[in-house]
């Protein structure tokens, strides 16, 4: 029997609102009020950290996408508010997901981002990412 993840739960509960085009307020409320303690502790492995920034980033560019943006601005915009910060769908791709950058032997993260988000951040860089970021979303913005 395993047992239920609530940060995972709940990165699958905003993603199924978001999807259906329901009201996700209440569930995004949730995510704000987030303790980074409780979550590390949860959230303690990479495929744990993949599966729930993937989740918030594809639920994100669904909410975002009916709102009328502007491409220019989509990922850059400070828009997702979690534990008690606001970060951006950039800081999640690349501050989060694709932190580390190999040079030679020495693989460095990316100096450009806070210490909580590189503190979130993935271990290991994973190329396959890119592919499961719904990126494809944009395509009805832009029409």
């Amino acid at each position: 029997m395993t047992m239920l993840n609530y940060y995972i739960d709940l990165s699958e509960r905003i993603l199924a609102k978001a999807k259906a085009l329901k009201d996700t307020a209440a569930i995004r409320k949730e995510l704000y009020y987030i303790r980074i303690s409780g979550f590390e502790s949860k959230i303690n492995n990479d495929e744990l950290k993949k599966i729930f920034w993937i989740n918030i980033y594809n639920s994100y560019m669904l909410i975002m996408a009916n709102e009328n943006l502007q491409v220019k601005k989509f990922y850059k915009l400070k828009r997702i508010k979690f534990s008690n910060t606001i970060i951006s769908l950039n800081d999640i791709e690349y501050g989060i997901l694709k932190n580390k950058y190999s040079l030679g032997f020495c693989k460095l993260g990316n100096p450009f981002y806070s210490y909580g988000i590189k503190k979130l951040a993935l271990e290991k860089r994973d190329n396959t990412i890119t592919g499961n970021l719904n990126k494809k979303i944009l395509n009805h913005i832009a029409k």
